[in-house]
């Protein structure tokens, strides 16, 4: 072989790896890095959030029906009462002199009765006899009548003066705790039939509730029956177990007419086993589970995005150099679907490149989305960074998988 030839052969060689170390790095600098996960199989639960505040399911509010001051006082903030015990009493001089006063209007009421009717037995018989008229005799009948009516209204005026009495003095409406007393002795009870001058709080306190807001979006998953997790602020390291036993059919708007406008809807949550500890008015913040699935397929939610569908992305690809291309109309307003970007073997054979892959989610988890339809079981698929999965990632792009970045607060500089 020729000095020449050997030249040419060299030359040859090391051209050829120079054209491959640069095709080989030009296709490293094409590839975009990314995070993966495999798709897995288990349970995905949907929860709705929500907070509130703690009260008793049953609380009486023990109010002033009559005006009057408070005399006495038997309990305290904290107490335990039983149904009927004496709780409080108000001044009830003016209400004894009522009752009296009607005492007597009655017996004089009686006593005017008593001659109507003697009056008017003797006129039926006059009458009877031809010895008076009978206008003289339906006179007779009608004093009579007019009497027994002041008679009754005497008897209604007397129980309605003891009445008023009988309400100067409280009792418990029902067992339970005193959580609040509004009065001390000497104060003045403003009792109205319009409205509440409450002097104290009667509560069962062996069952409680969390009265929450739901937001309307929300509250349409929520039904009654649905089991609830509670985290109470006063005990953070404990998580009670609740049943939702009411949803509001009205709403609650805040912020009424402005930007700001929210629409929450009451929604009371039952305390299964509450702590002796918790106490009416404690903040508490709810998860409900809405909904179950189990042994079913699921991705990180960050791993879900959306696409055109993969055919008019490719059309539109392959279209992009023809200015005088135009896409049909009906798939110009194709709507986005749901997709995920798949991991594969690039055909290469070295790297890996991802496959747009269209999908039907089911329920949403507190991080994860449950897959009916479109993968298949520890498929690897891209979960970040979240710039490229929402929308640098293209059908058929080459990625290299690396771990996710983690900020190190503590780095030496």
């Amino acid at each position: 072989m020729s000095k020449k030839k050997i030249i040419i052969i060299v030359v040859a060689v090391v051209l050829m790896g120079v054209i491959g170390f640069f095709a080989v790095n030009k296709d490293k600098g094409n590839s975009k890095d990314v995070q993966s996960a495999k798709v897995e199989r288990g349970e995905v639960v949907h929860k709705v959030a929500a907070s509130g505040k703690i009260q008793p399911v049953v609380e009486v509010a023990v109010s002033a029906d009559v005006a009057g001051r408070v005399i006495r006082m038997a309990v305290k903030e904290g107490d335990y009462v039983k149904k009927g015990m004496f709780l409080a009493q108000l001044d009830a001089t003016r209400y004894k002199a009522d009752v009296d006063r009607a005492k007597q209007v009655l017996e004089s009421a009686k006593a005017s009765l008593s001659l109507a009717q003697l009056e008017k037995n003797q006129q039926y018989e006059l009458v009877q006899k031809q010895l008076v008229s009978e206008l003289v005799y339906q006179g007779a009948l009608v004093r009579y009548q007019q009497s027994l009516s002041g008679m009754k209204q005497a008897e209604a005026a007397l129980t309605q003066s003891n009445d008023n009495y009988n309400k100067t003095i409280m009792y418990a409406p029902m067992s339970g705790t005193i959580t609040q007393v509004n009065k001390e002795v000497g104060e003045m009870a403003l009792g109205s039939a319009f409205s509440q001058d409450v002097i104290m709080v009667v509560a069962d306190l062996n069952d409680m509730e969390v009265l929450v807001d739901v937001n309307e979006n929300d509250v349409v998953d929520v039904a009654l029956g649905d089991t609830t997790e509670i985290e109470i602020d006063a005990l953070q390291d404990t998580m009670f177990t609740g049943i939702v036993t009411e949803i509001a059919h009205s709403a609650q708007n805040s912020n009424l007419g402005s930007l700001d406008q929210v629409t929450n809807f009451k929604v009371k949550i039952r305390l299964l086993d509450p702590p002796d500890e918790i106490r009416p008015g404690m903040s508490a913040a709810v998860d409900v589970r809405t909904d179950v699935q189990r042994d079913v397929l699921f991705v990180p939610i960050q791993s879900v995005t959306m696409r055109k569908p993969k055919q008019l992305e490719e059309k539109q690809d392959s279209e992009l150099s023809s200015a005088d291309s135009v896409l049909d109309k009906e798939e110009e307003d194709l709507d986005p679907v749901e997709v995920v970007f798949v991991l594969v073997d690039s055909e290469k054979g070295k790297g890996k490149k991802v496959e747009q892959r269209e999908i039907t989610t089911g329920i949403i988890g507190d991080r994860e989305f449950e897959i009916i339809s479109g993968l298949e079981l520890d498929d690897e698929i891209v979960t970040g960074p979240y710039k490229e999965v929402s929308r640098g990632l293209h059908d058929g792009d080459q990625v290299k998988v690396t771990k996710r970045k983690k900020f190190n607060a503590n780095k030496d500089k």
